[in-house]
């Protein structure tokens, strides 16, 4: 593999890997810009989409060199993309080869995430934090957080399957909504809203809907729209989920 595309393969992976923890689009396409600018070409092009990243690289000899990459997963892991960022801050500065920084963007994209267990207890102290924060009393709080540990289980499980990017949200719902009716079932203490609402707040998609409209002021309109669309497809799955529980429960 020569240099130029040893070069090219080194900003798609690193452009995947931010792009798939949940970076910016702007953002992206810096660090793949400033990792090709190493090559001392003008005229370097890199392009970062929701789903697609695009690179060119201009030579005399044989013509541009374009790769294209699609990138499939969405998560939020701000770790990878800070250490990709030092990653390509090293590359850049020469501090460290191509073949160094490749290695580097491997063990980086190889990470292990947090375990089953630390997440679904993110989700449970989650859930119980903001049932108190939107006024519930801490009986509340107290099964908010066994209903959100039951939507975190959920959610983790599904995020190591193949299914469509909006199931996940209508599942977290629908488990929230019958899990907290079935509670108020059972303790007609608690409150309903308030244990809905807090559970669903490690739902809603404010993060997204963020750098949605930091890529529209940055002018990458395709990307912000399409994270727009994103944002109102993931609420809609939301309260979907949480209506067809309430439906479900006032049923039976």
């Amino acid at each position: 593999m020569d240099y130029d595309t040893q070069l090219i393969n080194l900003a798609l992976d690193a452009g995947e890997i931010m792009l798939a923890s949940g970076a910016e689009t702007f953002r992206v396409q810096d660090t793949m810009q400033r990792i090709l600018s190493v090559s001392g070409r003008e005229k370097i092009e890199a392009l970062a989409m929701c789903t697609l990243l695009i690179v060119t690289l201009p030579r005399e000899e044989k013509g541009p060199l374009s790769m294209a990459r699609a990138v499939k997963t969405r998560a939020v892991n701000f770790e990878k993309i800070c250490a990709v960022n030092d990653m390509s801050r090293a590359f850049v500065s020469g501090r460290i080869t191509v073949e160094d920084a490749l290695a580097r963007c491997q063990d980086i994209h190889n990470a292990p995430n947090f375990k089953f267990g630390t997440r679904v207890l993110g989700y449970g102290l989650n859930g119980a934090g903001f049932a108190l924060m939107v006024g519930g009393s801490p009986l509340d709080g107290l099964v908010s957080f066994f209903v959100a540990l039951l939507m975190g289980m959920t959610l983790v499980y599904l995020s190591g399957k193949k299914v469509p990017f909006f199931f996940g949200p209508l599942m977290g719902g629908l488990v929230t909504g019958l899990a907290a009716c079935a509670a108020h079932f059972f303790l007609p203490a608690t409150q309903l809203d308030k244990m809905i609402i807090g559970t669903m707040k490690a739902l809603l998609p404010g993060l997204a809907l963020s750098k949605a409209m930091r890529d529209l002021l940055e002018g990458n309109l395709i990307s912000g729209n399409s994270k727009v669309v994103e944002v109102l497809l993931n609420a809609c799955s939301i309260a979907a989920g949480v209506a067809l529980a309430l439906v479900i429960f006032h049923m039976s």
